[in-house]
């Protein structure tokens, strides 16, 4: 995995420029402008544009240096610069130079300058508040709708009603689609997202007996049975054995919905919280009261406590720590058997470096209400400020589809349902199974409120933290969820005096941003190949 509505400049000063950072230290005042709503940019007169989806040998390419250029009949405007922002990692750079080349090949009177998407979220969201962001806004999920409240983003929906090649029913998977818009109003159209999986260690399900786990014929109850057996002690004892040795672990049966430091991933947890049947807030983005600390909640958190503090068979953030090591270490050196922290499709390339390591991905299993899930999401979405409306959605339609989309869909899920056809048949083994998570996928609470990162997201990180640690044991989870659903309303409260679906509580001060959560994100943001939100090995697409 990530916010949400300024309605006047003196909201907007104290949210974003007096948030303070994880440490403490405080930040920038935001730029003094006012915050205009979200606007609709006039498309002019559709212009041609290549619809090759040929993909050459990929190989190093040199970045064009925009410049003035005299108008010529090819090019009666002149040659325009549309910037985008640009989330791609080390890895990924080829493969980006490529989409950049190829679309400048097709549409010679464009010219594309990338600009690095700040990987701090307080200077992503200042950007966009400042009228500073590009022509193209990368956003994800968590932060879309706190990027519209921001006026930073465009309805899309005359560019939609009057490209007549652009069909979205058919042109896109319909959960990705719809991700990209804020009350039913079109505002981003999606680069690519990830779902979620359980990556596994076949040799240790062999070692164990235990059959590899098949969609529908799996729950979380077996998903804990099954970590119990595969959890083995320096004595050669499961966690079934009354003489396992907790203190003593040699190889763990899963691992947690953690990237590093204290906090937890909220965005990793929610899919487990959708399995209970919980969410987090209401459908209005008004209240939380009743949601955060449902008794389907309250049974989720409980039962994610017991498997960590009572069966012992993931480790706990605080040894994670102690130790120096990550569970992607823990799974690369044989000693994790289930990474239970809901991935996304974004370690093959690592994994598959290590032949000896014989793994596969699983479906998640299904909870009390069943099979589903989350997803990470990231896009584009067009700045309301753009010169050059017309070329930024030529150039948004070529990076999100045919052919960006068959550069882009080797490292994510890509949207576009033909490319997806092609490329991650839900046959395959790997990305079939992120594939097929399409059908389970539940509603993003986050795009409810704009302010759903900074009330729920990053204060429920800090306390799945908590409850993920050593002392974790000790938690008492209706006590803690019943605070935390009563200071998050008050949260959504203070941002949205007057539209309170519960009674005033006391005023206290405003509750900031004072945390980064990981990015949201398909392709990890900002620059791992793995999440920071949604980010982003990783630490949280989009």
């Amino acid at each position: 995995m990530p916010l949400r509505k300024a309605s006047i400049f003196i909201a907007l000063v104290i949210v974003l420029g007096l948030a303070t950072a994880c440490g403490g230290q405080a930040r920038s005042p935001a730029p003094t402008r006012s915050v205009p709503s979200p606007a609709t940019a006039t498309p002019s007169p559709a212009t041609p544009t290549s619809t090759s989806t040929s993909t050459p040998p990929r190989s190093a390419l040199t970045r064009k240096t925009a410049v003035k250029v005299t108008p010529t009949p090819a090019c009666p405007d002149g040659v325009v610069t549309v910037s985008v922002h640009d989330w791609s990692s080390m890895d990924q750079e080829e493969s980006w130079q490529q989409v950049i080349q190829e679309f400048e090949a097709a549409n010679p009177c464009i010219l594309v300058s990338p600009v690095r998407l700040p990987d701090d979220r307080e200077a992503r969201l200042l950007q966009i508040a400042s009228g500073a962001a590009p022509d193209l806004v990368g956003v994800d999920s968590s932060d879309l709708a706190r990027s519209v409240a921001l006026g930073g983003l465009t309805d899309l929906t005359l560019f939609i009603k009057t490209d007549p090649d652009f069909k979205p029913a058919t042109l896109f998977d319909p959960a990705a689609w719809n991700a990209g818009s804020v009350a039913s109003m079109p505002v981003a159209v999606v680069k690519d997202y990830s779902t979620s999986a359980f990556y596994i260690n076949t040799t240790l399900f062999e070692q164990a007996g235990i059959p590899i786990p098949q969609d529908g014929n799996w729950s979380y109850d077996d998903f804990l049975d099954a970590a119990r057996l595969l959890t083995i002690d320096q004595n050669g004892n499961n966690a079934t054995s009354p003489n396992f040795d907790p203190n003593n672990v040699a190889i763990w049966g899963t691992s947690l919905p953690w990237w590093d430091g204290s906090n937890g991933w909220w965005r990793g947890f929610q899919n487990l919280l959708y399995a209970w049947g919980a969410h987090t807030i209401s459908s209005d983005g008004l209240s939380t009261q009743g949601y955060l600390n449902s008794p389907q909640a309250i049974q989720a958190w409980a039962w994610y406590s017991d498997l960590i503090h009572v069966y012992h068979v993931a480790p706990d953030i605080s040894l994670l720590a102690k130790l120096h090591t990550t569970n992607e270490e823990l799974f690369l050196q044989h000693r994790l058997a289930i990474v239970g922290s809901f991935w996304g499709p974004w370690y093959r390339d690592v994994l598959d470096q290590k032949p000896l390591l014989k793994w596969q991905v699983v479906p998640l299993p299904s909870g009390p209400a069943g099979h589903k899930s989350s997803m990470s999401w990231m896009g584009w979405g067009i700045n309301p400020s753009t010169k050059n409306p017309q070329a930024a959605w030529t150039l948004l339609k070529w990076l999100t589809t045919d052919p960006g989309q068959r550069v882009f869909a080797d490292k994510a899920l890509t949207a576009d349902l033909a490319v997806a056809q092609q490329l991650q048949q839900k046959s395959d083994p790997f990305w079939g199974v992120f594939s097929r998570e399409t059908a389970n996928l539940d509603g993003l609470d986050d795009t409810l409120s704009p302010y759903y990162t900074t009330c729920v997201d990053i204060p429920g990180s800090a306390l799945l933290g908590r409850m993920m640690a050593e002392d974790g044991g000790q938690f008492d989870i209706q006590n803690e969820l019943d605070q935390f659903s009563a200071s998050a309303e008050q949260c959504l409260w203070q941002h949205n005096p007057g539209k309170s679906t519960s009674t005033p509580l006391p005023p206290t001060p405003t509750v900031l941003d004072t945390e980064t959560p990981p990015p949201d994100a398909g392709t990890p943001l900002p620059d791992a190949g793995t999440p920071t939100d949604e980010i982003m090995t990783p630490t949280p697409g989009p």
